[in-house]
């Protein structure tokens, strides 16, 4: 293959017919070159991957690739193989006869992406785009220069750099690195959601340092390393650095960033805009806001110029337009929330109108942390999903999501309570009855809100309550018995949710991978019968939470528990043994420990007087842990603040 990848578009063709057609014809295409083959089984001599393998190759490049989606397509996996391949290089997408494609079995997904298929055109010859080498383009040298200042000029001052795919981010990223070094810089860290998506980095750092030594992981000159290290562990360590870089950070848990950003100084984040996970837009928007709170002076670079294929790449265009990697809320400039209609929406009418999908599809990138285009399919196809709608005029501006679940078949509901079956897309009752210990969860039907967006010019304006209020009315003539929703929680979707009548009834242990938080189930009955399991799951959790809170919650943000340990029902009264405990301890007449048991009840009634009675008391954070969190000194100083919380709440 001749000439630079950058001056040229991939060569892509869309093959469709009977199967062993399609293999001829593309192997003909590739006359006799190797290719990396996609899904169905690779002829002899061709490497082959599944598609549910491939985000592995992430970071890497390729001459040609096969996609083959005769027996069936990931949404995923063509979004990332259309960027695996470099520019001059062949994509072959093999695909049924599109005549019948997405209608044995039915998947307007799929009848949509054949619509897009038939229309498609081989590309004319590829442009030679004259000046542009194989060195470092105009961009890449921009971002070097402002990681050089980001390692060498004012602290807390982050880089942030966002691009599509094929921009050379994470290549610049490998070149300043390796620039850096040799320059004398030492200790740089880099971090990314997985080892493999660091590759391009390390690759093109190790070309700046011939003389080094390299592994998968580590770069080696002298005593000066450049060192990957997973992003848990970083946290975990916080081992010194001189320059932190985070490649691909949209893939990685807010919070974590957030946490990231307080203890390093010298610190640069890469992310894709328009990525196979499509959270690079919203996750852009998140993180801003956390950066113009903690780092005002925080400067942001935009790539544009693709470094692996020549601009307007015909595969490019078409991936964008298929798997709606782009798509952007409707403008809500003048959008009135007085006049916003809710309706349901129309699944075979969303996949035939692209703007409609595109509105709807954007929002959804743009509300949640990750939405991928498998998100997409289900979108379309999901046979137990439901949309409802926010419109103002012609723009889409508030969206929920409702799947169907419940009311299994009663010869499952013994291998269920006993873990021997978890059937799929049954998530809150199998939750309600394994976990929470009502089995009764199993008999009832429910529907699970599996996402709420609204634009981002209309939050806080009641339209998302507007969109659960329908859905309440709805379900009530369907027959439904509970509706639920399980999100990552924080205490401003807690406010939320609660606001509109659900109840905590169960935080999971472990924290999300998108979110970084742990989920929280919250419902809201319909029926009476579902009342009177969500008032018996409720108080269970209030119940037994506070214990939870010294063992498996021990970590959780003290404002979260604030918001768990409300209770709309009061608390018992402090009897008056407890209250003269906190008396004796207020005057510093009584230790700590022989105070604990009348603290315990003060903090589960009233966390929100100080987090010093979460941290300390329900947490059991040692006094060293606690005083570094409010920013003490150590023991004594928290232990004066205990005693003035006790005196404060007992004087009011």
């Amino acid at each position: 293959m001749s000439g630079s990848p950058r001056n040229r578009w991939r060569d892509f063709h869309i093959i469709s017919g009977p199967a062993a057609d399609c293999r001829r014809q593309a192997l003909a295409l590739l006359a006799g070159q190797p290719a990396l083959w996609i899904g169905g089984r690779p002829p002899q001599g061709m490497s082959g991957v599944a598609p549910r393998r491939l985000a592995t190759y992430l970071g890497q490049d390729v001459d040609h690739l096969v996609f083959d989606a005769l027996d069936g397509l990931d949404p995923d996996a063509l979004a990332i193989a259309a960027g695996l391949v470099r520019g001059g290089g062949r994509f072959l997408l093999l695909t049924p006869e599109r005549e019948h494609w997405g209608k044995q079995p039915e998947s307007r997904f799929l009848r949509r992406l054949a619509r897009l298929c038939s229309r498609h055109r081989p590309p004319p010859p590829s442009p030679c785009q004259a000046g542009k080498g194989d060195g470092p383009g105009k961009e890449q040298e921009l971002v070097v220069q402002a990681l050089h200042s980001t390692a060498h000029g004012h602290r807390n001052r982050p880089l942030v750099v966002v691009a599509d795919r094929g921009r050379g981010k994470s290549s610049a990223f490998g070149m300043a690195a390796g620039r850096l070094l040799a320059g004398g810089l030492d200790n740089i860290l880099v971090t990314a959601p997985r080892l493999s998506a660091v590759h391009t980095l390390f690759q093109h750092a190790a070309r700046e340092l011939p003389d080094a030594s390299c592994t998968r992981s580590q770069l080696q000159l002298g005593d000066r390393h450049i060192r990957f290290m997973a992003v848990d562990k970083l946290l975990k360590d916080k081992p010194d650095a001189r320059l932190l870089l985070v490649d691909e950070a949209a893939g990685i848990p807010l919070p974590m960033l957030e946490k990231l950003l307080e203890h390093y100084r010298r610190i640069a984040f890469s992310t894709t805009v328009h990525g196979y996970e499509g959270s690079g837009r919203g996750f852009s928007l998140r993180f801003a806001r956390v950066l113009d709170e903690c780092c005002p002076r925080w400067k942001r670079l935009e790539m544009h110029e693709p470094v692996r294929w020549a601009a307007d790449d015909p595969l490019e265009a078409f991936i964008f337009r298929a798997l709606l990697l782009d798509a952007e809320p409707g403008s809500a400039e003048h959008a009135n929330p007085d006049n916003v209609e809710i309706t349901t929406a129309d699944r075979d009418e969303l996949a035939g109108d692209d703007r409609l999908l595109g509105q709807l599809f954007g929002l959804l990138v743009d509300a949640h942390y990750r939405t991928t285009p498998t998100d997409l399919k289900h979108l379309l196809d999901a046979s137990n999903l439901s949309i409802y709608l926010a419109r103002a005029g012609s723009v889409i501006v508030g969206a929920l999501l409702v799947a169907t679940e419940g009311r299994l078949p009663t010869s499952l509901h013994g291998d269920v309570l006993a873990g021997r079956r978890r059937p799929k897309g049954q998530l809150l009752p199998t939750a309600l009855a394994v976990h929470c210990g009502f089995p009764q969860a199993l008999q009832m039907h429910w529907e699970r809100i599996m996402r709420i967006a609204v634009h981002p010019r209309l939050q806080g304006r009641g339209i998302g309550s507007r969109l659960l209020a329908r859905l309440q009315e709805d379900a009530a003539r369907r027959g439904v018995d509970m509706l639920g929703a399980s999100f990552g929680a924080t205490p401003k979707l807690l406010d939320f949710w609660k606001d509109s009548g659900y109840a905590p009834v169960r935080l999971g242990q472990r924290r999300e991978a998108s979110s970084g938080s742990q989920a929280i189930i919250m419902l809201k009955p319909v029926s009476p019968d579902a009342e009177i399991l969500q008032k018996q799951a409720s108080a269970a959790f209030r119940e037994q939470f506070p214990m939870q809170l010294a063992e498996p919650f021990r970590d959780l943000d003290p404002a979260l528990v604030t918001r768990l340990l409300e209770s709309p029902g009061g608390k018992q009264a402090l009897n008056s043994h407890g209250k003269q405990a906190l008396e004796a301890f207020a005057a510093g007449q009584r230790q700590y420990i022989d105070a604990l048991g009348a603290l315990h009840h003060l903090a589960v009634s009233a966390p929100h007087e100080h987090p010093v009675l979460v941290l300390k008391v329900l947490q059991g954070r040692s006094w060293q842990e606690t005083a570094a969190i409010l920013g003490l000194a150590g023991k004594k100083p928290v232990l004066k603040l205990l005693r003035e919380v006790v005196r404060h709440w007992l004087e009011a």
